[in-house]
Parts: C-alpha cells; structure tokens; sequence
C-alpha cells in the first residue's frame, strides 16, 4: 500500500533531516576564523623561535667561511709543492688580510727578502687567493715563532718532501669568535683549534 505524499529514498536522501548527518551531494566543511587564527599563531610562534637561531646562523657564517679558505691555501700549497717538486709559497699579507699561493720566486716579496731564482714559464701567477671577509681579522700571527702581525709581507714555505715552516694564525671575528689554525712542520698539514 502506498501512501500518498511520500516517496520512497533514493540514495541521495539517506541521512537527510538527521542533524549532523552529510549525504553525499553535500559540501564539506570549511575552516572556522578561530582555526584559522590558531593555525597562524602556532606558525608565528615557530617563526619567533627560529629567526634569531637563523641570525645566529648567519653572522658565525664570515668565520667559517674564513678558517675554510685558509685551511685550503694551505692544502694547495701543500699538493703544489709536492706535486711541482719545488718550494711554493704562502704569502701573506697581514694589512690587507690577503693570502696567495704561488711558486717560490713568483713575483711577491717574502719575509726573509733574499734574491730567489726567476721563475720558470707558467710559474708566475698564484694558484689560490683568499681575502678575509670585512668581519674577520688577523689577531696573531707566527713563521717560525717569530711575532708577525705588523709585517708588510710575509711568506710560508711548503717544500716538496711535504714539509713546511712553523706557522700560526688566531683570527678574529666582530662577534668576539677566535679561531686558532697551526701548521704542522713535520707534515705541512693545517689544523684549527677553536678557542672561543
């Protein structure tokens, strides 16, 4: 028996007239101004706690980048010297925070100022420069224990059995950061010690 005024559900209908129930031709829900509100403090909050670590992050960075490019003129002067079988050179430049590395006689004036042998052909230029960056300084330095920051120039020697001279670096940074990097004599190797 049918009754009159109704109709049987179709799929559509199921749930239709139950609060809370969805039928399946429904929206969803959208997010609440509250929700919204809270999701956006919770990333301010994150952000509030991660910026000033990122600034961190950023003003150790001219150090780093520094103490990196001296440990590798060092390296280079090492492999150049070993692998050209001659005398290459550190050459330093304490006034203007500046380091080569070049052939022994390659143009450059060096601490001891003695006359050296002309260069030969493809032996006039550096293999590797380094400026220190604006933030970093040379706060001492030591060839072969004798003090010299003050100096105009100074000079490194790397031989080709893979020794060197003494040498000692501390540089410091703006942020009051101070790196130590030695030369071992015996193996030409660098190694840095932080020391605040």
């Amino acid at each position: 028996m049918k009754m009159a005024g109704h109709k049987r559900p179709g799929p559509g209908d199921i749930g239709r007239g139950i609060p809370g129930a969805r039928s399946s031709g429904a929206t969803l829900r959208a997010f609440t101004l509250i929700e919204i509100m809270i999701v956006v403090g919770l990333i301010a909050i994150a952000m509030s706690a991660a910026i000033p670590a990122f600034v961190s992050a950023q003003n150790k960075q001219p150090m780093r980048v520094a103490l990196q490019g001296l440990l590798e003129a060092c390296a280079t002067a090492r492999a150049q010297a070993i692998l050209r079988g001659a005398i290459v050179e550190l050459r330093i430049r304490p006034q203007d925070y500046t380091f080569d590395v070049a052939p022994a006689g390659a143009g450059g004036g060096s601490a001891a100022g003695a006359a050296r042998p002309e260069p030969k052909a493809g032996e006039g230029h550096s293999v590797f420069s380094l400026k220190l960056p604006t933030e970093v300084g040379i706060e001492e330095l030591a060839i072969n224990f004798q003090l010299l920051k003050d100096a105009e120039a100074v000079a490194v020697r790397f031989r080709p059995n893979g020794t060197s001279d003494e040498f000692t670096v501390v540089l410091r940074s703006l942020h009051g950061e101070l790196r130590k990097i030695t030369l071992d004599p015996v193996t030409a190797r660098a190694d840095f010690e932080v020391m605040r």
